[in-house]
């Protein structure tokens, strides 16, 4: 249903490009080497970037870390950094739980997102459903949703569905659990993938974004040479920590039959697809229109640095 994306548009000034909201949860994420396929033409003179808008909790995904096998087209023997994603299932479980980011994307490379992205991935239009009254849910995404369910006479004010990336296929030789965060206050338990993932490898998720937190407290100062070893030192030792829980996770995979995957044994089952009350945020918005809305709460969208932020900041 996401080939007619190819032919999105090809706008060439900024005012006419549009943007589709998609969710996320793995290595598409700001900090990790693959979020640069978010961006359309990344680094390149007519680049476009994507906007994160904030996270939003779904409920009934259940988070699994991808520890690869060789012979697939991903995995990466010593000396080379494994790779290591997040593979979201859809359980219909209540009690599970996902924390997924979520990014305004030029549509003209929606349908290019997973085309080189890891296996077993796909987007699924209105299956899973943004909670907006929920802690794991931020604020700027619970004021654009509530505004879209207005914009498109929904009375359901608690929940909107977006585009998610959705695993489709359970490998049980190379799934992980992910760790639980936390447990909401009826047993929900919840999952996000740099936390999750830190918490599986051991590691401070903070290293891994040393470099760029440096770089960004001195946009607006003068700084010594950066990246500074400090910083540098910390990110390498978050990604060494990532390949020593890989390569540890690859010599003690599960067992062929694992009671964690599919099918799933719920407690209480939760509500997927949207009803005639509900809205769906699954069309384009061109820069105008988004622009327009993000001002309505009291946001901005810088296209060309790729953020939103509050109007109060640029006052």
């Amino acid at each position: 249903m996401w080939l007619w994306l190819a032919f999105a548009s090809t706008a060439a000034t900024k005012e006419q490009r549009s943007y589709y909201l998609i969710g996320v949860s793995g290595g598409l994420q700001d900090g990790f080497p693959a979020h640069t396929k978010l961006d359309y033409h990344s680094g390149q003179f007519d680049e476009s970037k994507a906007l994160f808008l904030g996270k939003g909790l779904v409920r009934g995904y259940k988070a699994f870390l991808d520890v690869m096998q060789e012979g697939w087209r991903e995995y990466a023997p010593e000396p080379e950094q494994p790779v290591i994603n997040s593979n979201v299932f859809a359980s219909g479980c209540h009690e599970h739980a996902n924390e997924y980011w979520l990014y305004f994307v030029d549509s003209r490379q929606a349908m290019l997102i997973l085309n080189n992205e890891p296996r077993f991935l796909s987007i699924t239009p209105d299956t899973g459903m943004i909670h907006l009254h929920q802690n794991g849910t931020d604020a700027n995404v619970e004021q654009f949703l509530l505004l879209q369910a207005q914009l498109q006479f929904k009375s359901n004010t608690n929940q909107v569905a977006v585009p998610l990336v959705t695993a489709v296929w359970f490998n049980p030789l190379s799934h992980v659990p992910s760790p639980i965060l936390r447990t909401l206050d009826d047993g929900t338990q919840v999952t996000n993938f740099p936390d999750s993932l830190a918490l599986w490898a051991q590691v401070n998720d903070a290293d891994r974004t040393a470099v760029f937190d440096e770089q960004h407290q001195c946009l607006n100062q003068v700084c010594e040479s950066l990246p500074s070893q400090t910083a540098l030192q910390s990110q390498q030792r978050y990604w060494d920590g990532i390949r020593n829980a890989v390569r540890h996770a690859e010599l003690n995979r599960p067992l062929t039959t694992v009671d964690y995957g599919p099918p799933f044994k719920c407690q209480n089952f939760t509500r997927f697809g949207v009803d005639n009350h509900t809205a769906r945020v699954t069309l384009p918005k061109t820069a105008i229109e988004l622009q327009f809305e993000l001002n309505k709460i009291g946001l901005q969208a810088d296209f060309d640095a790729g953020e939103i932020y509050s109007l109060n900041e640029s006052s």
